[in-house]
């Protein structure tokens, strides 16, 4: 992180910082000032520290949301962002969030894995790695489905590093978190409008941007409402071996969400 941001951290989130420190820990969850969990190893277990009150837990939402240029307020209860570091960070505000203030922060993970990686963790086969590798050579469309937290941003990562180096990729996200890496690549975010609610671009803007900016791949990160559509066309339309990943629990469920969002 920023020396800036660092010490933000420090001053408004200083009862959680131990675990944004701690390597083992892959998100810290803040349900209300006083009843705050951290996940370890796929594991939620709570932990005692606080917030004082109510008032410091907003306080530090609003910082975070300060530095990284969106908005949280009674018109704008919710919060999306990516922090200096990566990490991916959520939060709802009162009265949305009944028990208080709700924070999400998902750590960025260190290093860029790997097929390698995958199979000694026993995520993947040697077989089914190889298909995938196949698969990313020969320009197959790929849609990832899973729960929140199943490593669909983990596999994404690694099937887009896997994209030949000749091959322009251009990367849309509403909070960037991939870290892909390969020879041509480009990456968007999502803009929140201003207080006046102007001035906001969708993913949905991005993608049909981004075919205009000839890609040989598209990757958007996350769909979950109409870039589905404009996603599917481009995968349709010359832009074959596009990715990205939907919530669900199985890949007729994917599909069918797809239909469901187009």
């Amino acid at each position: 992180m920023s020396s800036v941001f660092e010490d933000s951290v420090s001053t408004f989130l200083a009862n959680i910082k131990p675990y944004l420190d701690d390597d083992s820990v892959s998100e810290v969850l803040v349900n209300g000032p006083s009843e705050i969990f951290v996940e370890r190893r796929g594991k939620l277990e709570r932990v005692d520290a606080k917030f004082k009150d109510e008032q410091a837990l907003q306080a530090a939402v609003r910082n975070i949301a300060q530095f990284v240029g969106r908005r949280i307020d009674d018109e704008n209860p919710t919060l999306d962002a990516r922090l200096p570091d990566g990490s991916r960070v959520s939060a709802v505000l009162p009265p949305c969030s009944r028990k208080g203030t709700t924070l999400s922060i998902r750590k960025f993970q260190k290093g860029t894995p790997t097929f390698v990686d995958l199979i000694q963790r026993s995520s993947i086969t040697k077989d089914a790695a190889r298909f995938l590798d196949v698969a990313i050579y020969l320009a197959k469309n790929m849609i990832i489905s899973g729960g929140t937290g199943s490593g669909k941003t983990t596999l994404l990562n690694v099937l887009g590093s896997r994209v030949p180096g000749n091959q322009r990729l251009i990367v849309i996200e509403d909070a960037s978190e991939l870290k892909i890496h390969t020879d041509h690549v480009v990456f968007f975010e999502t803009k929140a409008p201003d207080a006046m609610g102007k001035g906001g671009i969708t993913i949905r803007d991005l993608v049909r941007s981004a075919l205009r900016l000839r890609p040989d791949r598209i990757i958007v990160g996350e769909v979950r409402g109409p870039e589905a559509l404009d996603l599917i066309t481009a995968m349709n339309t010359g832009h074959g071996g596009s990715m990205g990943t939907t919530h669900a629990n199985t890949p007729y469920d994917g599909l069918v969400r797809l239909e469901t969002l187009a």
